[in-house]
C-alpha cells in the first residue's frame, strides 16, 4: 500500500510540475508573453524614433516663423502661398512638397 501512496503523490506532483512548466511557457506571463513583449518593445522604439526625428523637423519648421532672429520671411512667404494656392499670373508654381 505504501508503494500506491508514493506513486500518486509522484503521478501529482509530476502533474504540478508539468502543469505550472507549461503555464511558465505560455502564460500570461510566460517566455512567450516575454518574447512577444521584446518584439512590441522593438516596434515601439522604432516609431519613437521616427516620431522624434518627425517632432524636430516640425520644431525646425516652426522656429522659422517665430519672431525674432531667426524669422524667415521667406519661408512665410512660401507657406502662404501653398496654403492658399496663391501666385501671380505671371508665376509658375510647383507644388514638390511640404
Amino acid at each position: 500500500m505504501a508503494s500506491k501512496g508514493s506513486a500518486a503523490l509522484s503521478i501529482g506532483l509530476g502533474a504540478a510540475i508539468l502543469y505550472l512548466g507549461a503555464h511558465a511557457v505560455t502564460g500570461r506571463q510566460g517566455l512567450v508573453a516575454y518574447v512577444d513583449l521584446q518584439a512590441r518593445e522593438r516596434v515601439l522604439e522604432a516609431q519613437l524614433t521616427t516620431l522624434e526625428s518627425e517632432r524636430a523637423a516640425l520644431e525646425a519648421r516652426a522656429a522659422r516663423l517665430e519672431p525674432g532672429p531667426g524669422f524667415d520671411a521667406d519661408y512665410l512667404e512660401e507657406r502662404a502661398r501653398v496654403l492658399l494656392a496663391a501666385g501671380s499670373s505671371e508665376e509658375l508654381v510647383f507644388a514638390l512638397g511640404n
